[in-house]
């Protein structure tokens, strides 16, 4: 399994907390009760549609041949085609979160992507970065200007093509930076080496977890549910041949205790306990979600599928990066009056 890069620095991430008064299909939910579908306020913002590419291994996996403003511009297109309700004129702005944004993701690739859709030409475009959490962030900024009347309807999403623009494309860190946070706090898996070791976890229960994590994504794609999230796409496939790939290409359903417990440390090589097999994919895809205000959604005669009750976004220690969704997460339901005991359904990237 090919590991995560070591060094990315997502030293704060965003949590948005929503309900869904249908099947919930997010990362922190609630169902929303059909007596309270009408209750909105007319700038609550609301969640009318989404969908996501389906992930693809980088490095010669089923995106290799397609950009990523192509594949962002895929989805935006399919989403607004299948909600003919909404005007593509009306789109104030496309939101677009990238982490590099050189190459073929430069040059404002929120505004690329949109040039090759139905959007036309009189709605702005902007791209925006906060690392692992950008795609997020660009909800928030979606949320927040519509909440703002600044705006009704809105397409967000995000895109990472790595094995086009890889991670270390054109980062030049500070040589300063040392002085300010430990020096492996830029790297992922040494930060996940540490967690490890203040919370106690053992490297077989690492392995547990991670045979858990494909055992569970594998079941999820047999039992249909990424059906209604996954928008279909063309790529090739390991033969060179192009098909239509419906599913995610980073599930490996023949992971064993025994295959990742052979596997050797990624990032400590003494004593290390995080591996390629319990590390994240690199991945190439791409994800869209149509947002707009409660009255805008009223006036179209459209159900939304989840209104946003509250945001958040916190900062860690850098050294320990990947505990960060934590406490934005315990800010997100505390805004929302709401705990961890009243979410019904997660769906974590675990990265």
């Amino acid at each position: 399994m090919t590991n995560t890069p070591s060094w990315v620095p997502c030293i704060n991430r965003p949590r948005s907390c929503v309900k869904w008064p249908v099947k919930a299909r997010a990362s922190s939910v609630k169902r929303l009760p059909r007596n309270e579908r009408m209750s909105l306020n007319p700038r609550d913002v609301v969640i009318v549609d989404f969908g996501r590419t389906p992930m693809g291994r980088s490095k010669g996996g089923m995106h290799r041949n397609t950009r990523a403003e192509d594949m962002s511009a895929h989805l935006i297109s399919k989403l607004l085609e299948r909600n003919n309700k909404v005007d593509p004129a009306e789109v104030e702005d496309v939101i677009w979160g990238c982490v590099n944004q050189t190459l073929e993701q430069g040059w404002n690739i929120a505004r690329m992507a949109s040039l090759l859709t139905q959007i036309p030409h009189t709605s702005a475009a902007q791209t925006v970065s906060r690392l692992c959490g950008s795609s997020m962030s660009a909800l928030h900024t979606a949320a927040q200007a519509i909440m703002t009347n600044n705006g009704d309807v809105f397409v967000i999403g995000g895109v990472e093509h790595m094995g086009h623009v890889s991670m270390m494309h054109g980062v030049d860190p500070n040589p300063h930076m040392s002085l300010h946070a430990a020096k492996a706090s830029g790297m992922m898996g040494l930060t996940a080496e540490m967690l490890g070791k203040m919370h106690g976890i053992t490297r077989e229960q690492q392995d547990a977890f991670g045979l858990r994590s494909h055992q569970l994504a594998h079941k999820a794609t047999l039992e249909g549910k990424f059906k209604d999230e996954i928008i279909p796409m063309q790529g090739y496939d390991e033969n060179g041949f192009l098909k239509v790939f419906d599913y995610d290409e980073t599930i490996r359903p023949d992971t064993t205790l025994e295959s990742l417990a052979a596997l050797k440390p990624a990032f400590n090589p003494k004593g290390g306990t995080v591996t390629a097999g319990t590390s994240s994919q690199i991945t190439d895809g791409a994800s869209c979600m149509i947002v707009m205000s409660a009255q805008r959604a009223q006036d179209l005669g459209i159900q939304p599928l989840a209104v946003i009750r509250s945001m958040a976004v916190a900062g860690v220690d850098p050294a320990i990066m990947g505990y960060g969704p934590v406490p934005a997460t315990q800010k997100a339901l505390k805004r929302a009056g709401l705990t961890i005991a009243d979410i019904d359904f997660i769906e974590l990237n675990e990265a």
